[in-house]
């Protein structure tokens, strides 16, 4: 008797996906168009085109530095393009009409330009940066989890900030290109050269430092099970974002080049120091959560000792796409790319399970990444040579076809060598992973 297919819950109903994103391309969309059509207009189009093409210079460094940052538990594409999106319309949308407007505020009270990129710039610009984290963080906090960690939290953070840092640089290199006559400020290719090298090459990750401090808060609460640090978290980590880029923009504002160097010297540089080698640390610490957990699963019968072992580090996991590119192309490479992730995910959520956080829907995301990691493993090996193993096995036997007698193991950890489950027999098939000729491992942005 056919088993009848499993209940999708309403917020993973395929329509609900397909609403949010049309939801999410239209505002960023609206908002990209508003940004871009006042940059057009107040500078003109020939000069929104050369700043363009100025700014755009330092985002692929930048992008480069948070994908390595990223590249041992990869997070989708799609939500890192909608972080940088984000950041680069929406954010810069919202942060330009309310800071003009706050700006006329203070300076109608007496006050001076440089208040306002003190007291309003800050606050406003790090709150709707933040938000792609947040929107994330209520994912995470109702079961759909992307934000796993303090890296990830780093990782969107920067994504959303270099966007931001992006669309503002345009401004910036723009009206430095055309000047300002009331100000005496010069324009011209000279101009916005310094004012490259000040805002491209001297400080390119002022935002992403800044907005990181929230990445970090809200990367502290998904990995927390008390109520307080969920709340507590993401709230410090804004307001220290919104402390630092103060910080940042007073030194700036004073315009004299000694105590912009000093304090980049003996504040912002430490922190980013700081900053770079607590991600390092802690991107580290997830090769050794998979070697911690995934023994449950070999117990088990789903993973051998020696692919825990090549899981364990980036050398031979890049060996390992290595291998399965010789042997099945790219789409090889894919396949083993998908093993190598759902692997590192599944020994995160377990990890984070076995410390006491809550998740409603582990039993589903286990069986789900079970079956990518045993249906790309046959995918690989269908297109090898007869009798060809993954390249650190040591026994063919170790991957029969639905791995036999490997069991489903949601639950507590398994005590003993013939630790078999709750009874449930993993079924790679009816879950999703079947092993028909011509399988193709889907290509979902990671």
């Amino acid at each position: 008797m056919a088993q009848p297919a499993p209940m999708v819950p309403w917020h993973k109903r395929r329509w609900v996906g397909i609403a949010v994103a049309v939801v999410a391309v239209g505002v960023i969309a609206l908002a990209g168009l508003g940004i871009y059509g006042i940059l057009g207009y107040s500078l003109g189009p020939g000069t929104l085109i050369l700043a363009l093409g100025t700014a755009v210079l330092p985002v692929p460094i930048l992008l480069a530095f948070f994908w390595w940052l990223d590249r041992y538990e990869p997070e989708p594409r799609r939500y890192l393009a909608f972080a940088f999106a984000w950041g680069a319309c929406v954010a810069t949308f919202a942060a330009l009409i309310i800071n003009s407007f706050g700006g006329r505020v203070i300076t109608g009270a007496g006050g001076s330009e440089s208040s306002t990129a003190v007291l309003v710039a800050p606050p406003t610009e790090e709150f709707f940066k933040a938000i792609p984290l947040f929107i994330l963080l209520g994912l995470a906090l109702t079961g759909r989890r992307q934000i796993n960690g303090v890296v990830d939290g780093i990782v969107y953070a920067g994504m959303s900030a270099v966007g931001f840092a992006f669309t503002e640089n345009v401004l910036y290199f723009g009206s430095a290109y055309i000047g300002d006559e009331e100000k005496n400020m010069p324009g011209g290719i000279t101009a916005l050269i310094v004012t490259f090298v000040l805002r491209g090459v001297f400080s390119p990750f002022a935002h992403p430092l800044f907005t990181a401090m929230t990445g970090v808060g809200v990367g502290l609460a998904v990995r927390s099970r008390h109520t307080w640090v969920k709340i507590v978290a993401p709230i410090g980590g804004l307001v220290l974002a919104v402390l630092l880029h103060g910080t940042w923009n007073l030194l700036a504002s004073s315009q004299d080049f000694s105590v912009i160097l000093t304090g980049y010297t003996l504040i912002m540089l430490p922190i980013l120091i700081a900053m770079i080698t607590l991600a390092i640390v802690l991107r580290g610490r997830e090769a050794k959560v998979v070697g911690r957990v995934l023994p449950v699963y070999a117990e088990a019968g789903w993973f051998t000792a020696q692919e825990i072992a090549a899981l364990a580090t980036m050398q031979t996991r890049r060996a390992g796409r290595q291998w399965a590119r010789g042997i099945a192309g790219g789409i090889g490479a894919k396949a083993m790319s998908d093993y190598q992730f759902a692997a590192t995910k599944l020994a995160i959520i377990r990890d984070a399970l076995a410390r006491g956080i809550t998740n409603r829907e582990f039993a589903d995301e286990e069986r789900q990444l079970l079956a990518t990691v045993d249906a790309r493993r046959q995918y690989i090996l269908q297109h090898a040579r007869p009798g060809t193993t993954m390249p650190w096995s040591t026994s063919p036997a170790a991957y029969p076809p639905g791995h036999g007698g490997a069991n489903y193991v949601s639950g507590s950890y398994p005590t003993g060598s013939n630790y078999s489950g709750p009874g449930q027999i993993y079924n790679p098939t009816y879950y999703g992973g079947g092993h028909h000729p011509g399988y193709q491992p889907h290509h979902d942005g990671r």
